[in-house]
């Protein structure tokens, strides 16, 4: 039986999503290695024709079956909070934004508690980044009678 799963990144894109820029000067200078990136003109997808419209560094959370946030969070939190002037740095000399993603998958209503704590909200704020919170709900399971 499918459950709920949760998953998160952050992710630093040109803020005008037009210019691209060094993806390497991110990795080095955070110290932190990137699930995903591409550049402009990548394509989306090997098998289409779709290309990227913009370039993105993007470090990526465990997909996790859970209904706690946190799970999710912290790891993005410990692997990125003592790099809050690093990642203010990046953002000024490379013009890029921050979001940071919250990916949900609903299965069956179960739903997971939406509670950000204070010391990932600070993070997030000293960092001024996006919040982006997807949520994709299944149909709910009629039981069988």
């Amino acid at each position: 039986m499918k459950k709920t799963t949760l998953y998160a990144y952050i992710s630093f894109a040109e803020k005008d999503y037009v210019n691209d820029f060094p993806l390497e000067i991110v990795t080095e200078q955070l110290g932190v290695q990137p699930t995903t990136t591409w550049r402009i003109g990548d394509k989306v997808n090997i098998n289409h024709s779709r290309v990227r419209s913009f370039t993105c560094w993007k470090y990526e959370s465990e997909t996790l079956e859970t209904l706690d946030v946190d799970d999710v969070l912290l790891p993005i939190l410990n692997a990125f909070q003592s790099k809050t002037d690093t990642i203010n740095q990046l953002k000024k000399k490379l013009n890029l934004h921050v979001k940071i993603e919250l990916v949900i998958t609903m299965i069956d209503g179960y739903t997971p508690g939406l509670v950000i704590s204070p010391e990932f909200s600070s993070f997030a704020s000293a960092i001024n980044a996006f919040i982006d919170i997807d949520m994709y709900v299944y149909p709910f399971s009629e039981p069988e009678e």
